[in-house]
């Protein structure tokens, strides 16, 4: 059983339409299971289209053994950003993919010897890493865009607590047997990339600006998409409000918190920017500070579920972003 989205309500899949329905159907084809890690982009299809699009170009795409491998990725982030429920999701995962005892030393933070180089990339990842350079735009592009989910999900989803199915190893490993034939498959790359044409009217037309460490791939089109969409949610807030998240986050560094740190010239900021701002730094750095009363104080009468997912969805880019930026130099400077 998987938490409730809190703060926005999901489209249900019984009555999803176009692009929402089309990510749905994929993601219950190809990930084997529809989460709320997945529905809590839906109010904003603009944004749930692209996250998915990097989600699956990089975790899914690449074959059994070099999936196996990124789901140590992801559960190494998931573990260091404290989102519980991504933790028990991919541990459960490596289960399914025949890693039992892999899967449970990551889950208590003791990566194996033979997985260690791996898991030490994963908690700062560079241009280069124990991996084929052909797979680099794909073990990067599962680093950041977990990076995304994690702080979403503890934001998102309710409390982030634990499936009480997954909450015993066996639980996980009777869970695991369920998602043993998604785990195995071998699928093609850039079947999700037509998602990335079904645009809303106000967002034709807007530059993609793929990743030096991807350009050209998959990857780098979806990763290009995301930025490109979560940069709207910066439309909700002042230039000055921007400003602030910007520097809180320069300042602040990417690692997260248990409280949202003082925002850098926010005392300056009218109450309702600073509000924005606030929760975008929170999305960026403490997710699991965000109280259902951020969300309605800011949101008031005005602002949607759509504009919800979008303000946070740029917050938390915010961090993404920086950590993206850091291999982006690298990579150009190698």
């Amino acid at each position: 059983m998987s938490p409730a989205v809190r703060h926005v309500v999901p489209v249900d899949p019984k009555h999803a339409e176009g692009v929402v329905a089309e990510v749905y159907r994929q993601v219950k084809s190809e990930l084997g299971v529809l989460g709320p890690a997945v529905t809590m982009f839906s109010p904003a299809p603009e944004l749930l289209a692209p996250v998915w699009s990097l989600l699956r170009e990089s975790l899914l795409v690449g074959g059994p053994e070099e999936r196996r491998a990124k789901e140590v990725v992801a559960t190494v982030i998931a573990v260091r950003n404290g989102c519980r429920f991504c933790t028990d999701a991919h541990v459960t995962l490596l289960h399914a993919a025949g890693e039992p005892e892999l899967a449970e030393a990551l889950r208590a933070g003791a990566a194996p010897p033979e997985w260690a180089a791996l898991a030490a990339w994963a908690a700062a990842p560079t241009a280069r890493g124990p991996f084929l350079a052909e797979a680099a735009p794909r073990f990067i592009g599962t680093a950041l865009v977990f990076e995304l989910i994690t702080r979403m999900v503890k934001v998102l989803a309710e409390n982030e607590a634990p499936s009480p199915v997954l909450a015993t190893r066996l639980g996980r490993s009777v869970g695991s047997r369920l998602l043993r034939q998604a785990m195995a498959a071998d699928l093609a790359p850039g079947a999700s990339l037509p998602l990335l044409e079904e645009r809303p009217q106000w967002a034709r037309g807007t530059a993609v600006r793929e990743p030096a460490w991807a350009a050209g791939s998959p990857v780098g089109r979806a990763y290009g998409a995301v930025r490109s969409m979560a940069a709207y949610g910066s439309m909700l807030l002042s230039d000055a409000a921007v400003e602030s998240v910007a520097r809180t986050v320069g300042a602040r560094g990417t690692d997260l918190a248990d409280a949202v740190p003082e925002l850098a010239g926010g005392a300056a900021l009218p109450r309702e920017a600073g509000l924005g701002a606030r929760l975008a730094v929170a999305a960026a750095l403490a997710p699991g500070a965000v109280a259902a009363s951020d969300v309605a104080s800011w949101r008031g009468e005005v602002f949607t579920d759509h504009c919800v997912v979008h303000l946070l969805a740029f917050g938390a880019m915010t961090a993404v972003d920086a950590v993206q930026d850091e291999i982006e130099t690298r990579n150009v400077d190698a």
